[in-house]
């Protein structure tokens, strides 16, 4: 009788184990000096924008699709905030399609240098100071960067998780990345908004561990424009944006192909003066790949 309930306790605590899912500790790549990629990006999409007011309604469609390609070399990080501080782009395309026009940057098929000296970020092309006037796009891209800036390592959990697992971004860690897509000149409210990651597969790549996961953010908007000239939104205001992210997981390899689809319905009411509407979908696509030393 031990013999057998001996046996059956093997076989149960087998059973046990085999079945146990397999969880894996997100870690993401971090640049170091002297890491050099090619980096792919694109965002194009439709913004819809209607004015009543003073009995005239006002509609306006824009169009526009943003693309470039560099290959981009690190070349100083700071010791204490981990920020890249010094850094090349050899940019191959960098073009903008507005309204059926397309207009390549001044920096198209050159060399940026990108330093932090005395807190700021300084560009030059050959020597030479590229200024905002001519590189706006690019320039404000730095212009306001922090050191506690939010990364991608904000959105992933500090504990393993399985395939197929969910978890939710903690509200102070949304609300910087909220912030960031706000771009100053959206508001949020962080605590009725969420940010829902997913680790949707894993696979071995290289050696490496690699997976996909996925994002979804429901951000309540709660007003636009800036300054003085910001106004409260309707409590329906709302952006949403799903995101899927193919990268190394184990923090060895530099690698990311990733998509984000993200719709914008967007109402502001002016008391006894009318109101404003915007409505529109944009897409990202973002493609890293390390470049050999």
């Amino acid at each position: 009788m031990q013999t057998l309930l001996a046996s059956v306790l093997v076989v149960g605590l087998s059973a046990g184990a085999a079945g146990a899912e397999e969880t894996y500790l997100i870690k993401l790549y971090r640049s170091k000096e002297g890491t050099k990629s090619r980096v792919e990006k694109n965002e194009r999409g439709k913004v819809d924008t209607v004015i009543n007011g003073d009995g005239v309604k006002k509609e306006e469609a824009v169009t526009s699709d943003t693309k470039e390609i560099y290959t981009e070399e690190v070349l100083a990080i700071d010791a204490t905030t981990k920020q890249i501080t010094k850094l090349s782009r050899k940019y191959t395309v960098a073009e903008k399609t507005e309204k059926g026009e397309t207009t390549k940057a001044v920096y198209a098929g050159k060399t940026v240098l990108i330093e932090k000296i005395d807190g700021a970020f300084t560009f030059s092309v050959d020597g030479k100071p590229l200024s905002e006037d001519a590189a706006p796009d690019l320039i404000k891209s730095y212009k306001d960067k922090k050191a506690d800036e939010p990364t991608n390592e904000d959105l992933v959990p500090t504990e393993a998780v399985a395939v197929g697992r969910t978890w939710k971004v903690p509200v102070d860690k949304a609300d910087k990345t909220l912030k960031l897509l706000g771009d100053g000149k959206i508001k949020f409210d962080a605590s009725k908004s969420t940010i829902e990651g997913k680790l949707v597969k894993v696979y071995k790549k290289v050696g490496a561990q690699f997976g996909v996961m996925e994002f979804t953010i429901t951000a309540v908007v709660t007003e636009i424009g800036s300054g003085d000239e910001s106004v409260a939104t309707t409590t329906d205001s709302k952006m949403v944006m799903k995101i899927t992210i193919d990268t190394c997981i184990d923090g060895t390899v530099e690698f990311e192909d990733a998509t984000a689809d993200a719709s914008v319905d967007i109402v502001a009411e002016f008391p006894q003066a009318g109101s404003v509407s915007v409505r529109g979908a944009v897409t990202f696509t973002s493609k890293i790949n390390a470049l050999k030393k």
